[in-house]
């Protein structure tokens, strides 16, 4: 027998604290808050009614495919580091805790199929990955009324804020060596989705075609930027470089943990829809690029330690964080509208030139390493 779903809790905006009646949320259907904030941060957004954000009835039938105990659901609550999604539920059953997942209609099922089968590996592998709970059919995924639904046992743990992302780095880094090394020869079931996978220099050159001016953003330095990629990376390393299932989308907002600062270690990774093959040096640069050569040196020892980075790897890594921030820059522009963002990364971007050399000389394999 089921609890009702939890609408009676007031809902704030984050930013001005009034009460919403409706919500906006960002592309990736994340809570902004009140339509007034969003159009003054100038975010891209989308309305919802609070029925459709809360969703009860269509809840309520997705979770009737689960043999569950008696349950309650809610939106998991706002906090410093991460907000609510659209498409996401808290499900408390019993002692147990769960995630209920509604899939977008466009991503298509073999890729469910792709990212369930990776983590049911990794779990299998001892990797601190979600649990898939399977329907009363036994199936990974269950459809109610044309959509497509999933339930995830949780995982504990918190979300770290920029800071302690920045300093704990090098524990993610080895959480990712990790998972590269018990992905590395894993072929998946199903397909990965196609537009969030390896980008190529076409991507490249697509993205740059699309981008409106900015006056960060100057043609002396995306063209340098362009260049480089073409013959160096694209042109010269990308093809030497190994392949492996990656998770497409390794950052702070997808790690778990537990503990202070210093002391903390990590209790989760989350979101693999963006799976796909790739070389190693896509997860690396999309979530631990660092221009500080000395960040970045910590950050390929931890590494290293679970999954040994290759000479062509690390040649080829300082390129990798080019495009890295590219892609950085192009989410910003192109999906959340967010412009100082945007004007934050360029200048990230411009630093990364400067240092390449430097960057190089701090990743490179020393003798007796």
């Amino acid at each position: 027998m089921a609890a009702p779903t939890d609408t009676e809790t007031t809902l704030l905006c984050p930013y001005c604290n009034s009460e919403l009646d409706q919500v906006v949320v960002n592309p990736a259907g994340e809570l902004i808050g009140c339509e007034e904030c969003a159009e003054e941060l100038g975010l891209a957004g989308e309305v919802m009614t609070l029925d459709e954000w809360n969703a009860p009835g269509l809840v309520e039938a997705a979770l009737n495919r689960y043999t569950l105990p008696e349950w309650r659901v809610s939106k998991p609550a706002i906090t410093e580091t991460q907000r609510p999604r659209a498409h996401y539920w808290e499900i408390f059953a019993g002692s147990k805790r769960y995630f209920l997942k509604q899939f977008h209609s466009w991503y298509p099922d073999e890729s469910i199929r792709y990212s369930h089968s990776i983590l049911a590996h990794l779990v299998d592998q001892g990797a601190p990955a979600p649990r898939v709970i399977p329907d009363t059919n036994g199936e990974s995924y269950t459809q109610v009324d044309g959509a497509r639904w999933a339930l995830y046992q949780a995982l504990e743990g918190r979300h770290a804020g920029e800071r302690d992302w920045m300093w704990g780095r090098p524990k993610a880094a080895e959480m990712l060596g990790l998972l590269h090394h018990a992905l590395e020869g894993f072929t998946p079931e199903g397909e990965p989705f196609a537009p969030w996978g390896a980008w190529t220099l076409e991507t490249v050159d697509r993205v740059l075609e699309n981008w409106r001016p900015h006056p960060d953003l100057s043609p002396d330095l995306l063209g340098f930027v362009r260049e480089r990629l073409a013959t160096r990376y694209f042109g010269m390393l990308y093809p030497q470089l190994p392949k492996l299932v990656v998770h497409g989308d390794y950052m702070m907002s997808n790690v778990l943990w537990r503990g202070d600062a210093v002391n903390a270690t990590i209790t989760g990774v989350l979101d693999f829809e963006r799976a796909h093959l790739d070389t190693a040096l896509f997860d690396f640069a999309w979530g631990l690029g660092d221009r500080r050569p000395p960040l970045l040196r910590a950050a390929v020892a931890s590494y290293s330690r679970m999954r040994p980075l290759s000479p062509i790897e690390r040649e080829a890594l300082p390129e990798a964080l080019l495009l890295g921030q590219l892609m950085a820059i192009d989410m910003q522009m192109s999906y959340f509208n967010n412009l100082r963002e945007v004007s934050r990364l360029a200048q990230e971007l411009l630093l990364t030139v400067r240092d390449m050399e430097g960057l190089r000389k701090a990743v490179a394999l020393k003798v007796g390493y």
